[in-house]
Formats: C-alpha cells, structure tokens, sequence
C-alpha cells in the first residue's frame, strides 16, 4: 500500500521549542468525567453567551470558561467563576489573557 513520505522541515522554516507548546498543561483536567458533567450542566443552565449578552446581542454559548484562571487560583467547579461563552469572545478573553501574560499585566477582569 503507496504512503506518503514524512514532511521535511524547510530550511527557512524556525525550529520547534518543545517550551512553547502551552503554557500550562491542563488537558488532564479538562477531560475529567467532574469538569465534563460541570461543564454540561451549567452549558444547559445558561445556554447563551454572557460576554454578549453584556454587550446587549443574543448569541448562543458553545464553551463554558473560566472568570479566574485556575492556575492563578480560580475555583475549578463553583458556579461563580464560571461563565459561557460563544467561540469568538472565548478566543477574544484567552488572547486577552495571553498577551497580559507574556507582558505581565494586570489579569482579565470580567465587565
């Protein structure tokens, strides 16, 4: 059976640093059975986006996010630092986050 060879890295192209992968890895957490159920209960308590819906749109919600990060000593499953968000302002609050990361600025604060 014909395969197709491995990709060679280009000569132009930057090295990988294996550093530069996440910042943190999560991941374990995420596919919990605990944060699955967290997550599809409160997904079907609050279906829309809050980040939308404080900026006066409707909009459904898709991912179920963090306020305070849990690295930075968030609750990982009380309700209170939970928020659901549509895909375009999860991506919005994680580069937000980010940036003020690798800059060192003040954490993302909820309006």
């Amino acid at each position: 059976m014909p395969y197709l060879p491995k990709q060679k890295r280009k000569s132009w192209m930057p090295k990988k640093d294996e550093k530069q992968t996440r910042q943190y890895d999560n991941s374990s957490f995420y596919q919990s059975k605990q944060w699955r159920m967290t997550r599809n209960y409160y997904i079907k308590r609050n279906p829309l986006c809050e980040q939308c819906l404080r900026d006066n749109k409707t909009t459904g919600g898709q991912c179920v996010d963090h306020i305070k990060q849990v690295i930075k000593g968030g609750a990982k499953f009380d309700e209170s630092n939970l928020q659901t968000l549509c895909n375009s302002c999860h991506a919005k609050k994680s580069g937000q986050e980010a940036m003020e990361y690798r800059k060192g600025i003040k954490p993302y604060k909820r309006k």
